[in-house]
């Protein structure tokens, strides 16, 4: 596909193709950003009500005491925010025409990558849960697999559906593959054995 020409990751293979990139759906970083706005919420209300109390309690002594606190806690909402959307922009998962790649973010420093080609996929299954997650079509892909890793998740994405059928059609396509090789396999080892009996 030409919108993901664009795209490359370390150890792709020359002729794969970046057919789809999925990331969690804009809902899920949103909840997770409404904890950031309730701590920014309660930073504001601090600004406002700090004077008031300070005022009672010996006043310009606990002003820079307040402050540093008040800074501390912006650093900290800062930093959270942060990681959330590190979080977010890094954790992706890949479909080439040959293997699915899944991405996973874990803080700033910690990354894990795993991959599954195309022929192990088993079966592959949607879930979406709930009022809203069925109002804004997301959910997980489940697939099953015939490797080490025997199930593969997709998180809250973003039209599950769709996800679920381009591997189910790439599993088909990539099966057909591999029993064409096969076949050319046994075909050329039917041909050398009987070459080596008329001989």
């Amino acid at each position: 596909m030409k919108r993901f020409q664009k795209f490359h990751f370390r150890g792709q293979n020359p002729n794969e193709e970046i057919l789809l990139v999925v990331r969690r759906h804009w809902f899920d970083i949103l909840k997770q950003f409404l904890v950031v706005f309730l701590m920014a919420l309660l930073l504001i209300f601090s600004f406002y009500a700090f004077p008031y109390f300070l005022d009672d309690f010996g006043g310009a002594k606990l002003q820079p005491l307040i402050f540093f606190l008040e800074s501390s806690f912006s650093m900290l909402i800062w930093l959270y925010a942060f990681l959330i959307w590190i979080d977010y922009y890094f954790d992706v998962w890949i479909i080439t025409d040959k293997r699915i790649i899944n991405v996973e973010q874990k803080g700033l420093f910690m990354r894990h990558i795993s991959e599954l080609e195309l022929p192990k996929v088993q079966d592959v299954t949607t879930e979406i849960e709930g009022i809203i997650p069925s109002v804004l079509n997301y959910g997980d892909v489940h697939i099953q697999t015939a490797g080490t890793v025997t199930r593969f998740i997709f998180w809250h994405v973003p039209d599950p559906y769709k996800i679920k059928g381009i591997i189910m059609e790439l599993q088909e396509k990539a099966q057909r593959r591999e029993a064409r090789k096969l076949g050319k396999a046994i075909h050329t080892a039917e041909q050398k054995a009987a070459h080596l009996l008329d001989e």
